[in-house]
């Protein structure tokens, strides 16, 4: 499968939102989310809106510009704005069910966040029938090939072994014990790649 992987813009919102909220629907972190519930589109809008304004969506589409995955990267000097939108969440979710657990999600994640310079893979989404079909990879390559030229070590947290293998593939390595998220929910596997030296 020919890919370019890309920045998308904000002015993309409209076709980002759908790729996003199909490539994760069924994610193991969503799903535990949802509970069973359906996540509300605005849900995603608003998410995939910020992500575009604030930080870095990358998209990996055919050369007719179908999307075949996307992922949302962070470049932070510390664990603070984590945290800090954890709490945030925290404070706001009130009793509905669905953001309570986002909020567990990320109060948890943000406990064992690095508090040192990197790039954060918030999230990384392939829609369903090009699974197994390169499509990370080719997104990952892009983004971590940056971020050796700069010199930046990358954090994420695998929310699945199989997600794990391929981030090991691609240079990380576990950062201390798994997260495990309550009611019988996912364990999430931070890991942490080091900057490979590129050039002579």
């Amino acid at each position: 499968m020919d890919l370019i992987v890309r920045r998308a813009t904000p002015a993309e919102l409209d076709r980002i939102v759908p790729a996003y909220a199909a490539a994760c629907a069924d994610e193991a972190v969503s799903s535990w989310v949802a509970s069973g519930r359906e996540l509300s589109g605005a849900l995603y809008r608003d998410s995939v809106r910020e992500a575009l304004g604030a930080d870095e969506v990358l998209v990996a589409q055919r050369a007719d510009g179908t999307i075949e995955g996307l992922s949302v990267w962070l470049t932070l000097r510390s664990a603070e704005r984590v945290r800090r939108e954890a709490a945030v969440l925290a404070e706001s979710a009130g009793a509905d069910p669905v953001l309570r657990r986002m909020a567990t999600v990320l109060t948890l994640v943000a406990q064992r966040h690095p508090d040192e310079p990197h790039v954060f893979l918030s999230s990384m989404g392939v829609l369903a029938a090009s699974r197994g079909s390169g499509v990370g990879s080719a997104i990952l390559r892009h983004r971590l090939h940056r971020a050796d030229a700069d010199a930046q070590p990358t954090y994420l947290e695998a929310s699945t072994p199989r997600n794990q293998a391929l981030y090991a593939r691609h240079g990380f390595e576990p950062l201390g014990q798994p997260i495990a998220l309550p009611d019988d929910g996912p364990r999430l596997q931070p890991m942490w790649r080091e900057p490979r030296v590129t050039g002579g």
